[in-house]
């Protein structure tokens, strides 16, 4: 895991994201090019997906973390469902 800020001074964490399982098991539930893992940015704004994961990313620079970062695709937050919002009681 690392932690690098981007130019804004927004802080994002990155790790690699991996299936657990039998070799060649993917989630369904994902594009394929997924299917082997991602590396993730997080922040508390966003969340982005990498893949492929890169070789040796752990070994890059900030620099080049947060050039990664940039190509990431954007993850879409799930919302809440109409029963889990707070009510104005």
């Amino acid at each position: 895991m690392r932690y690098i800020t981007d130019s804004t001074g927004i802080e994002w964490t990155v790790f690699e994201v991996k299936r657990q399982g039998r070799p060649g098991d993917k989630w369904s539930y994902l594009p394929e090019e997924f299917g082997d893992g991602w590396l993730c940015f997080e922040s508390p704004v966003s969340k982005r997906r990498l893949t492929p994961i890169p070789p040796r990313w752990r070994e890059f620079g900030d620099v080049e973390l947060a050039r990664m970062l940039e190509q990431a695709r954007p993850v879409p937050r799930a919302r809440a469902a109409v029963e889990d919002r707070p009510t104005a009681d």
